[in-house]
């Protein structure tokens, strides 16, 4: 049976997933969760019930910048001091059971700064700190049967700021380890054929992943930055700089273990639950249950030829710099179809200033190619930008026989930026065909005056991507995307210039 047919079953099956959430009592009317000092707040005996349960694994910590404020026993100048020195860090935050990479989802409630008032109200109130699959089930039993607030926390790296919530329980994975290479799995009641994979726990890092997977002379598809944890970054679906060739990482996952709404430890697979397999794939993070681990398909590593290029204003005025950025954009179709990928950037080292020169940063690579099979894909582009518009451009070029040598020196975790969001576009070729002066409206209205970031992550191997069990949740403007654009500003909704280059699809009907 097509996918397009068992669509309809796996809509009730997800359905059915989450009316599980709720209790077991239909609910006839409003109702609220439960918060500390109301009387449907469970007691410090029920709490205490639930810590003797998972063998003393529930936290209530305090956040990590409680030390900084003066009016709480915590507090301490020094640790203050070392905590605001790594408080940029994504690997700090990672590690930490509540703190979040971009503190305004905490409403900004406990920053390491001088006179600090950190508002406690703001946060979990408790953490399981799991360390195995019966303190997942015990933390969700108790949530679901008291009413309280549940979240799911990896390793804080979350843009949507789901991993964290006031009065709530926490299901912090992060210390749920265990790393296994097989190098024939196959799906728990799945017919062959075997595939080389990694099974991972939930609490790793890419680090640790691609690591483990390189100990087999394999490569996993993940992501690029080495503190983004498994769970948030499958259930997005999961771009990866190798995604053009291999796909999405949620394309090559083979099987999840996972802990259900109502408690129980489910194998889910195409075969024995293909409408949470669906659901994991791309359809958002804490919504379909806990992951425990997954099951990833491992490919070859492959060599690469990698190019670092910028080209930079090189006159008083922005616009031909706006225009070079328009052709250069205008190129991606094609180079995107001959392998390219990467990433790159528009900023100006004063953000802000109208005055300040921009410049396009990037770093690009095509996968099993020799330097000067690259260079005659990308050396025209460039050399046209050059001859053609006053900009400055420079590049250089390198041969790595091993990704996983390059992507160990060139993969830099994550700035933590503190308060900001972000909005992004999946542009397609059609956004790319339009004239070129328009493009470079887009472009500059997009930037905005902080930064553009844009993933050169999509390809071929997404494109075409047929993955066991079919096509995951994540949208499939995925399947025809050249690049994905971010711009990032300071607590401000996602620029208008973005929604202008490609507009938002009309939202789908459904028959009443």
């Amino acid at each position: 049976m097509s996918l397009a047919l068992l669509r309809p079953f796996i809509m009730f099956g997800i359905l059915q997933v989450l009316l599980s959430f709720s209790s077991a009592a239909p609910q006839t009317g409003p109702f609220c969760k439960a918060v500390p000092g109301t009387p449907s707040w469970p007691s410090k005996a029920q709490w205490d019930a639930l810590n003797t349960s998972i063998s003393g694994q529930l936290l209530a910590p305090l956040p990590a910048a409680a030390v900084c404020d003066a009016s709480l026993p915590v507090f301490n100048n020094d640790s203050c001091t070392i905590i605001a020195s790594q408080w940029t860090l994504s690997d700090f935050h990672a590690k930490d059971a509540m703190s979040m990479m971009q503190s305004n989802w905490e409403k900004d409630a406990c920053l390491p700064v001088p006179n600090v008032h950190c508002d406690l109200k703001q946060y979990p109130k408790y953490v399981v700190n799991v360390t195995k699959s019966a303190h997942v089930k015990a933390g969700i039993n108790f949530a679901r049967s008291h009413n309280v607030r549940l979240i799911v926390r990896g390793t804080g790296h979350d843009f949507l700021g789901r991993s964290t919530a006031p009065n709530s329980l926490s299901i912090y994975t992060h210390n749920l380890r265990g790393l296994q290479w097989q190098d024939g799995f196959v799906p728990k009641g799945c017919p062959s054929p075997a595939h080389p994979a990694l099974k991972v726990a939930a609490g790793h890092r890419m680090f640790e992943i691609y690591d483990a997977a390189a100990a087999h002379n394999s490569m996993i598809i993940g992501g690029q930055d080495p503190d983004v944890g498994l769970g948030g970054y499958l259930t997005g679906g999961g771009h990866s700089p190798i995604s053009g060739s291999y796909g999405l990482g949620a394309d090559n996952v083979l099987e999840f273990e996972i802990v259900t709404p109502s408690g129980d430890v489910k194998i889910v697979n195409p075969c024995s639950s293909p409408d949470l397999f669906f659901a994991f794939r791309g359809g958002g993070g804490s919504t379909f249950g806990v992951i425990l681990s997954a099951t990833l398909r491992a490919v070859p590593i492959p060599s690469m030829t990698w190019s670092h290029f910028e080209f930079a204003q090189n006159s008083s005025s922005r616009e031909p710099f706006w225009q070079a950025a328009a052709y250069y954009h205008s190129q991606l179709p094609k180079l995107v179809k001959s392998g390219l990928m990467g990433y790159y950037n528009i900023s100006s080292l004063s953000p802000f200033d109208p005055t300040t020169p921009l410049n396009l940063a990037a770093g690009v690579w095509i996968l099993n190619a020799s330097t000067s099979a690259f260079n005659a894909i990308m050396d025209p582009v460039l050399d046209h930008l050059e001859a053609t518009y006053p900009v400055k451009v420079t590049r250089s070029s390198r041969y790595f026989s091993n990704f996983y040598d390059w992507w160990k020196v060139y993969s830099l975790p994550g700035a933590v930026t503190g308060d900001d969001q972000i909005g992004n576009r999946l542009v397609d070729e059609k956004a790319l065909s339009m004239p070129l002066p328009k493009i470079a409206g887009y472009l500059k209205e997009a930037y905005g005056g902080l930064v553009m970031i844009a993933n050169l992550v999509t390809g071929p191997g997404l494109w075409n991507a047929n993955p066991t069990g079919g096509l995951g949740a994540m949208t499939p403007a995925w399947r025809k995307a050249i690049l994905e654009i971010s711009t990032f500003q300071v607590i401000s909704p996602l620029l208008p210039g973005l929604r202008s280059f490609v507009p938002s699809p009309p939202l789908p009907s459904f028959p009443e």
